[in-house]
């Protein structure tokens, strides 16, 4: 990986979109030149894939928050992380360090919506949660 292949990831980590001929003009490369850079970061491993960017707003998700849910039990830990994984509102699910513990990153249309996961998920241990007041 040079010079170039760090300042085309810039660009795209800006604008996933990107055209490979703007990208191009400003690293100094014809679009195709750009392209076969992508694809053997693509190849490589390094450009794991590409993601979307949404309006929270606009989808109505007024409430996001952070919880720490110490687990019950350590042998209900994966059986929790798997469960809450794959629920609707949760955006990631990380188990962090200390005792038997999951992050999860939830969002929400409303607090009654949250109230409800609280409750859900508190069959698997107790949460602690943080509404997010501003991010960036």
């Amino acid at each position: 990986m040079d010079d170039i292949d760090i300042k085309i990831i810039k660009m795209l980590q800006k604008n996933a979109r990107e055209a490979f001929a703007r990208i191009g003009k400003r690293v100094e490369l014809s679009a195709p030149a750009v392209g076969k850079r992508v694809k053997q970061l693509e190849e490589k491993g390094i450009i794991q894939g590409y993601s979307l960017q949404l309006n929270h707003k606009k989808l109505g998700i007024t409430t996001k928050v952070y919880i720490v849910l110490k687990i019950h039990q350590s042998s209900t830990l994966k059986t929790a992380y798997n469960q809450i994984i794959n629920l609707e509102e949760v955006q990631r699910c990380d188990r962090i360090t200390g005792e038997d513990r999951l992050q999860i990153l939830a969002f929400f249309k409303g607090h009654k919506d949250l109230v409800t996961f609280i409750e859900r998920i508190s069959q698997y241990g107790i949460p602690n949660t943080s509404i997010i007041l501003e991010n960036s």
